[in-house]
Order: C-alpha cells, then structure tokens, then sequence
C-alpha cells in the first residue's frame, strides 16, 4: 500500500511523483505501456507560454507563466536526484517572418511579451541571417523571444523516472489499471499485469492517465469528454543548420542535440490512429522548407506521432473531484512538459494540505459536473 498511487506515467504523472515523494509521501506509479507513451516523448519541449491571447484563457497564461518561472528550479532537482539530463537549454525562440501578415503578427507577439515583462527583440532581415545564416534569404524579419527554453522531451522523461526512483518511487511499467473505487476506507485499484489481476491500494488516487483517462478505465467519476489530438511531428537528421528554435505561424523547428532537427507539428481529430501520413508529413517538410530551405539535404530519421489528452475548453483539470480520495491532473492538451512543473507544485499542495490553492481553481473539475447539469436542466 503506497500514500499515493498515480495511474499514468506521462510527464505529468512522474513530475507529480517526484514532487510528491519530495515531500514525504510514498508514492507509486501505474503505467500501462512505458514512461512518456502517448504524447511526453513525442512532445518538441518548447517553454512557450501561449502567444493565442484571445484564444486562451488568462487563468491558462497564468499557469504556464508560473511554470516557466518554475522551471529551472525544477531541472536542477530532478538532474540532482537522478544524475540525468533534461537536455534543457535557454537560446530562445527566434519567429520569422515572411510576409507583411507575419510582420503584424510578430508586433503582436512583441507587445504580449512587453505586457508580461519578458524579454523579445524585434529584428531585421538582414539581422536575422547574422543570427542564423540558413534561414531563407525570403525572411523579411523576425522576433527574438529570449525567454522562451526547450527541454528534450526523449530527456526528461528518463531522467523524471530517474528521479522518482532514486528517492524512492515505485514505478511500475506494463501495468494498467481497469477499476479504481473507494473500498474499506482506502482506495483500491485493480491492476492488469503480464496476465495477471491483482489489487492496489493507497489511500490518494492521482488519474494522470492522458488520452486514456477515460479509455478502459472505470472510476466512480462521470465522463467529462476526454479526447486525443494527433499529432505528427518529422525528425531529421544531418548538418546542424540551427542554433534556436525556428518557429513561425505555420510550423515550428526544433534543435536537438547530435544534428537532430524537429519539425512539427500536426493537429488532428482522428481518434487513436498513431499511423504516420503522407499528408502530414508533406505539409510539414513544406513549411519547413519555406524558412529553412537547408533541410532538404538532410535525412529523414523519423516521423514520430503522438496524442495530445484534450477537453473541449483545451484547458486542463488539475485538484479533487467529486469522489473522495481521486484527483485529476489531466487534459493538459499541447502544453503537458510547460506544465508540469507547475502541475507537479500545486498537485502536491492540495494533495497533502486538502486546501485548493486560488491558481488552480479556474481549471477544477466540478466544471463540468456543472456543464452537464445545465446541459440536462435545458433539455
């Protein structure tokens, strides 16, 4: 019997582990597959707070601006409990523009920077290609957004479980969990392995299962809609053209360490299809070629594909629910490694005071206990 049982071993739930046994709880991870599977290790690891103002909710800015004020000291820790790196890095993101559209949206993203007192610089052409000479001569300008940092994704999840088990966190692969309920004054979950049922117990449960959440597993919690995003994202391999992040409105290009280079991403709605496309992949290998016209030369590595965990709002569901002992941390959508520090803090709060702290409240789950109830009072 653990403190603390955590179903789903994503990002979010190891970060939630390492937090929580950092705190003194004894804690156990249920994962069905391996660490990361799903979305963490498909993830580009960018530390970019949202730049869709009148798309996102100012409770969801808040947190991810948290997070990233969260986040070195959150690196530091894990790196120091299990001796692996993040692949963490602070270059910056550097926007290009193509066209006079993208050079308002670029003044946009200033001005947002500005309001929220991080650092961005808007550049010329000309300044552009000093910073990154491979970029394509077509660019007119860009946006130097020097707060903006990355992890690696295929990183941090090894190094998270890294961590979790050197300070003493059960972490159970291949295990997947069917049933979770309240029983004799604990919580028992029955676990699937090689085989084999067989009861848990803890008395906190943590659902961190993603796309998964409410995809063979039954709890005493209504459906609240949990569904996938696919996402595609192209990995090549060859020459080191970039030193920053490469982004503009159409696609995104991530560095990576031994010439690897990102380029993502897809956004589907296409259930839980994990097949690569011709379609996706075109589309990507396009935007890439318009603002980096070297990545013709390189390899093809691989296309990986991954599932975004989302609710129709696109915000997560973070704290208790209406069950007793069950807690959410789930539906964290395109941004579950900006989160996660974040996430991880504020999950522990509320699990070992039992106070909800005022920065996650916007993202509770009784929201949609409410929606359903008005949904069912107007028909």
């Amino acid at each position: 019997m653990s403190d603390v049982a955590i179903v789903g071993g994503g990002v979010i739930g190891l970060a939630c582990a390492f937090e929580l046994a950092r705190r003194g709880s004894s804690v156990t991870v249920l994962e069905r597959e391996e660490p990361g599977f799903g979305a963490s290790t498909v993830a580009a690891g960018m530390l970019t707070p949202s730049f869709e103002v009148e798309l996102t909710p100012q409770s969801l800015v808040e947190l991810q601006l948290d997070s990233l004020r969260r986040y070195p000291q959150f690196i530091r820790e894990i790196e120091a409990a299990g001796g692996r790196s993040c692949g963490y890095r602070d270059e910056g993101s550097l926007w290009v523009s193509r066209h006079r559209d993208d050079e308002l949206q670029l003044d946009h993203i200033l001005r947002i920077q500005q309001q929220r007192g991080l650092p961005a610089r808007r550049l010329t052409g000309r300044e552009v290609r000093a910073l990154e000479p491979y970029v394509s001569p077509r660019a007119v300008g860009g946006l130097l957004v020097e707060s903006d940092h990355q992890v690696d994704s295929r990183k941090l999840v090894p190094a998270l479980r890294a961590a979790c088990e050197a300070i003493g966190v059960d972490v159970r692969t291949g295990t997947g969990v069917a049933t979770v309920e309240r029983a004799a004054g604990a919580m028992e979950l029955t676990c699937q392995h090689g085989g084999v049922t067989s009861p848990f117990h803890a008395d906190q449960v943590l659902l961190a299962a993603g796309v998964w959440l409410e995809e063979g597993l039954v709890t005493p919690l209504p459906k609240i809609g949990m569904r996938p995003i696919k996402g595609q994202i192209v990995h090549l391999q060859g020459q080191r053209l970039v030193r920053h992040v490469i982004r503009n409105s159409d696609v995104y290009l991530v560095p990576r360490d031994g010439g690897r280079l990102l380029i993502g991403a897809t956004e589907e709605e296409q259930g839980f299809d994990m097949n690569p496309t011709a379609g996706g992949t075109l589309d990507l290998l396009r935007f890439g070629f318009e603002v980096l016209p070297g990545i013709y030369d390189l390899d093809i590595a691989e296309i990986d594909v991954g599932l975004r965990p989302t609710f129709h709002d696109h915000m997560p569901v973070l704290g208790a629910t209406t069950t007793d002992g069950i807690y959410m941390a789930s539906g964290h959508y395109r941004g579950g490694v900006l989160l996660a520090a974040a996430t991880a803090h504020w999950m522990a709060e509320i699990m070992l005071t039992g106070q909800a702290p005022s920065e996650i409240e916007p993202f509770n789950f009784r929201r949609f206990v409410a929606d359903q109830t008005q949904q069912e009072a107007a028909s």
